[in-house]
């Protein structure tokens, strides 16, 4: 009796893990990043990030895409931020890649922020064609960030600076790799030397090492949360040379932070377990 109880609730949890959660609309996740204290009575600069769609169907459709930007746009964010790996992470028999990158694209063109709409490309988009996920992301009013820094004004006088970092994985898809794409010094010198916030966009939180000296935050996925997450315990894993601790959350070091997304789709096989789909919501009050 005993062993047959313990056999139907790992199925049930393996039906939920499967066939319920990766399916989830995306919880707001909110954070409050305070730059400087004395703005805290000002209206914050709110930022929304999507991360790590990994479109595909069934699970990722174009549709599903259009419903997600939808709850973006309800959120009225200044600024969007859309930090890579838009492409599939299954492969059959799990999931079946969709006919092209327009495909996921294409509902990108309907996301609405009066400071704009930018974004940064993910290991996966280089595995898959790192190329056309560029072209179909800008075809789609989409600001795309490799290597550099973009001045964005807020209001009045204010701006911050709004840095890209391109793929930190070489070309044996290894993090820190031969061939990587990402040079954080040459976003850097594309800054001006004042005091304005610099937020920094990088699909890998592993940068986070180094660009702590340089930036007020930094904002990545990759992780998923782990994707699986057990009671206690946590993520099992996650790909990154960072502890399992940074799998997703915010985290301060030295004046700096740190905020890792769970992403919205999933990758390897379609489950996700105590670590639904995710959108951030950032104030930042600077």
């Amino acid at each position: 009796m005993v062993i047959a109880f313990i056999i139907i609730f790992i199925v049930l949890l393996g039906i939920y893990a499967v066939f319920v959660e990766p399916w989830l609309p995306p919880k707001i996740t909110r954070h409050k990043v305070v730059v400087s204290p004395e703005a805290l009575g000002q209206k914050p600069l709110q930022i929304v990030v999507m991360t790590d769609l990994h479109a595909c169907w069934p699970w990722m459709r174009p549709e599903r895409i259009a419903r997600i930007v939808e709850r973006v746009n309800s959120l009225e964010p200044d600024l969007i931020a859309l930090l890579g790996d838009y492409h599939t992470a299954m492969h059959p028999p799990f999931a079946k890649p969709l006919a092209s990158a327009a495909a996921w694209a294409r509902p990108m063109q309907h996301l609405k922020a009066p400071l704009g709409v930018f974004g940064v490309l993910g290991n996966h988009d280089w595995l898959e064609g790192g190329e056309d996920a560029r072209e179909a992301l800008e075809a789609s009013g989409v600001s795309v960030l490799e290597n550099r820094a973009q001045r964005v004004s807020t209001r009045g006088n204010s701006h911050v600076w709004l840095l890209g970092l391109d793929d930190q994985y070489g070309e044996a898809c290894q993090l820190h790799g031969t061939g990587r794409r990402d040079d954080l010094e040459v976003a850097l010198s594309q800054v001006e030397d004042d005091s304005a916030p610099r937020i920094l966009l990088a699909h890998e939180p592993d940068i986070f090492l180094d660009a702590k000296k340089s930036v007020d935050l930094t904002l990545s996925g990759h992780t998923h949360g782990g994707q699986v997450r057990l009671p206690f315990i946590g993520a099992l894993t996650i790909p990154s040379r960072l502890d399992r601790k940074y799998a997703k959350g915010a985290f301060e070091e030295n004046g700096s932070t740190l905020i890792v997304g769970s992403g919205l789709g999933c990758s390897g096989l379609p489950i996700r377990f105590l670590c639904p789909p995710e959108l951030l919501l950032i104030e930042i009050y600077a």
